[in-house]
């Protein structure tokens, strides 16, 4: 009796894990708290049915340009298919830390087209596997400061810095260097950068029409 109960008990905690993970796909901050929101999309998430994106909630799109030196394949398409329907873009950069700063400049700048109404670019903070480098912080200070340098003067205004909490954590990027801040953290509100952010991906994955593959999705501050 008492190991049918655990098989009943473990059956219902399966199913229970199974209700949250396929819930944690679908949500999103409250609109009420955080009106504006977006997701962030890469050649990697395939073909985008911008008008469906758009019929389903997504106020702006981050299109990512570059990351290290390797230009985005779908940058141009997603790009445009945000423009001709009207929705809020802006480009992204995901910095490589095994990658020369100048390179990455040189592919980002190739990339991304002067656009005055676009939305501030973004340039992303993160570890990645395929890079095991860790420099000093002086050395990742000034590579990213060489990266903002030419990239704001293309794009005419500063960068935001998306900065994960691993990547803060080991170089304390927000102290340094003052700009608008995008933090990370899967449904609860981050705390953990010196400054208050402008932007949360609060949905690393989320499922939406439109988009084959789940998305980063985020939410401007208001």
């Amino acid at each position: 009796m008492r190991f049918k109960l655990i098989l009943v008990a473990l059956a219902v905690l399966a199913l229970a894990s199974l209700f949250v993970w396929q819930w944690s796909f679908g949500w999103t901050p409250e609109r009420a708290r955080f009106p504006v929101q977006g997701l962030t999309v890469s050649a990697d998430d395939g073909p985008i049915d911008w008008l469906t994106i758009r019929a389903r909630g997504a106020d702006f799109a981050y299109v990512t340009a570059s990351q290290g030196t390797r230009r985005d394949a779908a940058f141009e398409t997603n790009w445009n298919g945000a423009h001709v329907i009207g929705l809020r873009h802006g480009a992204l950069h995901a910095f490589s830390l095994c990658e020369p700063t100048a390179d990455q400049v040189t592919a980002y700048l190739t990339t991304v087209p002067r656009a005055t109404d676009a939305l501030p670019a973004t340039l992303a903070l993160d570890f990645s596997p395929d890079c095991t480098a860790r420099p000093t912080r002086a050395q990742v200070m000034s590579a990213i400061r060489g990266f903002l340098g030419p990239a704001e003067y293309h794009d005419g205004r500063p960068m935001i810095l998306r900065i994960s909490p691993a990547f803060e954590q080991e170089y304390r990027v927000s102290a340094a260097i003052v700009r608008p801040l995008w933090a990370q953290r899967r449904f609860f509100e981050p705390d953990y950068l010196a400054r208050p952010w402008r932007m949360w991906q609060a949905n690393p994955a989320r499922r939406i029409d439109g988009v084959a593959r789940p998305v980063a999705w985020s939410v401007a501050a208001q």
